[in-house]
């Protein structure tokens, strides 16, 4: 696939709204697009992630390493490409996260761009402190979004977007910002 055609599926993304928020009964002239999700979670990971070496102590390494934020970058920006061609599917689309994983890594490979496919593969299989971050950066988002929608749209029930938090974040930087946006 051209690098014409991965653009233009980048395009598209700002045309579909997360699922989640149409779920939750958002009108879709309100609900954020995937695209407007994944600049945020890309912005989170290149301005507010933990400072730019982390420490593999814990892990046995003895030294710290640095991450490289280019790659947490362009790893948020292509985190959800394949929801041009799958649609943003939620747990409630009835869909397995193994099936999910198949289907949008077949859309990812089409696109024929091997780095696309490596920075989504290190993201969906979350093997790298890098993509162990970016993670944590769309739980933030997420969480961020859920609460400022629930500032706006008095009545409607969000807590279901940032329940379980926890079991997600793990540095302590994010920790201590989603401790501050939940509890607000």
């Amino acid at each position: 696939m051209s690098d014409r055609k991965l653009v233009a599926a980048a395009g598209k993304l700002k045309r579909i709204k997360r699922q989640g928020w149409l779920d939750a009964g958002m009108p879709g002239s309100e609900a954020e697009s995937v695209a407007d999700h994944s600049f945020r979670v890309a912005f989170i990971a290149a301005f507010i992630a933990p400072p730019p070496t982390l420490s593999n102590r814990a892990k046995g390494a003895g030294r710290a390493r640095e991450l490289d934020v280019l790659r947490m970058v362009r790893m948020a920006l292509v985190h959800d490409l394949a929801e041009h061609s799958v649609g943003d599917l939620t747990p409630r689309s009835g869909v397995s996260r193994r099936k999910k994983a198949r289907m949008e890594e077949e859309v990812v490979r089409r696109f024929g761009n091997g780095e696309v496919l490596s920075l989504w593969k290190e993201f969906d299989e979350n093997i790298s402190p890098e993509a162990r971050l970016v993670h944590e950066a769309d739980v933030l988002e997420r969480v961020i979004q859920a609460k400022e929608y629930a500032a706006r749209r008095t009545g409607k029930r969000l807590d279901r977007f940032w329940k379980g938090w926890r079991r997600q974040v793990r540095s302590a930087r994010f920790r201590a910002l989603m401790e501050a946006r939940v509890t607000r």
